[in-house]
């Protein structure tokens, strides 16, 4: 019997295994090559795409005509579109931590009335899709004067749900309401409790919410398209825009463009290269900030 309990123990190990294997490599079927097929359509013409191997290497003096035609586009349109990114998604980035930061202490070292609704709030604007507040935004922005400014999209995305209640979990759990209360006994107002005590130990959670608003504002697309100039708007609107002149992607189309796939996927691999480079760069402390939630989730 007992050999037979070992056999099965040593079937079922083997099983869980081959099921992991075939989770790992259908994982891979679906991120790694397209990603994979990305790099190396950049390095290919038009026709060699249509023709070679998916995953043949071009070269990289394709890549190079490739970005020329991007940087000569519509008076090298690429470079505001890229500096647009930056400044957008640096502004929301600042605004969304100057907000998070105090508010998330707010729900979770102090006790007032509207805790419970704010949280309630918070968490149903977590579940909402993100596209399904675009037109009460947009019409909040109308009503501001701030449709067609940078500010119609800064302001909007400042606003990050995610980040305020993982800032509220910090702060209730990670850091113990003795220590507020020793510093509130040794006569620290609110503020002097936020700015001496929260705030020194609030880094790991100001760096999560920082990644996650990168993330979040970078590639984001529907509220800047519908805010903005097309002078004023981003990378991936401007991405959208080179498809749309791509003979390729569109068949019925008049307009004569330099632009093909290829230019079109180098543009996509420039648009999502900032956010490999930051997980890259920043990973042990998104994994720092992550390893000290899940203490807190426990705790």
């Amino acid at each position: 019997m007992r050999d037979m309990r070992i056999d099965r123990t040593i079937l079922s190990a083997s099983a869980a295994r081959t099921f992991a294997w075939i989770g790992l490599l259908l994982w891979a079927a679906f991120a790694i090559l397209p990603m994979l097929w990305l790099v190396l359509a950049a390095t290919k013409s038009g026709a060699a795409l249509a023709t070679e191997h998916p995953f043949a290497f071009g070269s990289f003096a394709r890549v190079g005509e490739s970005w020329e035609h991007l940087a000569e586009f519509n008076d090298g349109v690429l470079y505001r579109w890229l500096g647009n990114t930056v400044i957008l998604t640096g502004a929301q980035m600042v605004l969304t931590l100057v907000a998070t930061v105090p508010a998330g202490y707010a729900l979770g070292a102090c006790t007032f009335r509207m805790r419970k609704p704010i949280l309630m709030a918070t968490l149903g604007l977590i579940l909402l899709p993100g596209g399904a507040l675009v037109l009460p935004q947009f019409l909040e922005m109308v009503a501001l004067g701030l449709v067609g400014t940078r500010w119609a999209v800064i302001l909007p995305g400042a606003v990050f749900p995610l980040g305020l209640y993982l800032t509220f979990i910090y702060f209730s759990s990670t850091i113990g309401r003795d220590v507020y209360d020793a510093a509130r006994i040794d006569g620290c107002s609110e503020w002097k409790v936020f700015l001496k005590v929260a705030m020194p130990l609030a880094a790991p959670i100001a760096a999560l919410v920082t990644f996650f608003s990168f993330t979040r504002n970078w590639g984001e697309f529907l509220l800047p398209y519908i805010m903005l100039s097309s002078d004023d708007f981003p990378l991936p609107v401007g991405l959208a825009l080179l498809a749309s002149v791509a003979p390729e992607l569109n068949p019925n189309s008049i307009v004569q463009s330099d632009i093909g796939i290829p230019e079109v996927v180098l543009a996509t691999l420039l648009t999502m290269l900032p956010v490999l480079l930051v997980l890259i760069f920043a990973q042990r402390i998104v994994l720092r900030g992550a390893t000290i939630m899940g203490g807190a989730l426990k705790g």
